[in-house]
């Protein structure tokens, strides 16, 4: 059972929000903490692909790919660590420590992942470098010869190109790039709902935004409170500097959440840490 449990590391307003609302939101992808990342996959086709592609090819891609990817498929993501009590993720994700990892079962994920206009997809980050070599060059070598020259054409020399080969090439490289982490993360055995990118374009009619200080950002939420088999919270683990009461917790819960909040078991963090 506790390999299904994924953790969503969040701050007290947060969680107040995901559990009163009954949903969890999926942000976009290009306006989180982590869009540098988005751009490990071109570090790993530059570093490992240069005797199968054009230095020049990977870089156009890099370029065009980027505009035309936010426009059309705009993908959302929303985080979760297989760890439920990592200290890396209460400093990061739930206010220094001041907040909560709330424990979602997976299989209430994969049992709703097909809702209409909000489908979504499920993955397990990927940050051994060999691995997203070895995914690359598994996507490149599916490319017929004649197919990737022509695309390199059309990169390089703005020539003929095979629409075909460049939109199923856009998709994956997409899902690559939200699944794709450098190396050194790696503690942190991160789990990503992804809405927006392969067969499951952006539809931007149903975003909601919210508003900081100085932009827009666009999220879907995804509901946490249709009956399936599984029940979708099974565990709530309290940051090492939050001050709620378990009971107060517990009742909130009950009020919140009356069908499943007895299945959802609390615990305080084990990490040693003050801010």
């Amino acid at each position: 059972m506790k390999n299904n449990i994924i953790y969503h590391y969040c701050s007290m307003d947060s969680f107040f929000g995901i559990i009163t609302n009954k949903n969890i939101r999926l942000s976009d992808a290009y306006k989180t903490n982590d869009y540098i990342e988005l751009e490990c996959i071109f570090s790993v086709m530059e570093k490992s692909m240069t005797n199968l592609l054009k230095s020049e090819f990977v870089h156009a891609i890099q370029g065009s790919y980027q505009r035309w990817l936010e426009t059309y498929f705009r993908p959302h993501i929303a985080c979760f660590s297989k760890k439920g009590d990592l200290l890396s993720q209460w400093r990061a994700y739930a206010n220094d420590g001041k907040g909560i990892s709330i424990g979602f079962d997976r299989r209430y994920f994969e049992s709703i992942k097909e809702l209409d206009n909000k489908e979504f997809e499920i993955f397990d980050v990927i940050y051994r470098y060999e691995e997203q070599e070895k995914l690359l060059r598994n996507l490149f070598s599916t490319i017929r010869a004649d197919n990737l020259k022509a695309l390199e054409d059309f990169y390089i020399n703005k020539g003929n190109k095979n629409y075909f080969q460049e939109i199923v090439l856009a998709s994956v490289l997409l899902k690559y790039r939200v699944i794709f982490k450098n190396e050194t993360f790696s503690e942190e055995k991160e789990v990503r709902l992804v809405h927006g990118f392969d067969r499951i374009a952006a539809e931007p009619d149903i975003f909601e935004y919210r508003v900081t200080q100085d932009d827009l950002i666009s999220f879907v939420e995804l509901p946490i409170d249709i009956k399936t088999d599984y029940p979708p919270i099974k565990e709530i683990i309290l940051g090492p500097n939050c001050k709620v009461n378990p009971g107060s917790l517990r009742l909130f819960l009950e009020q919140n959440l009356p069908h499943t909040s007895s299945e959802i078991k609390i615990e305080k963090s084990k990490s040693s840490y003050r801010s």
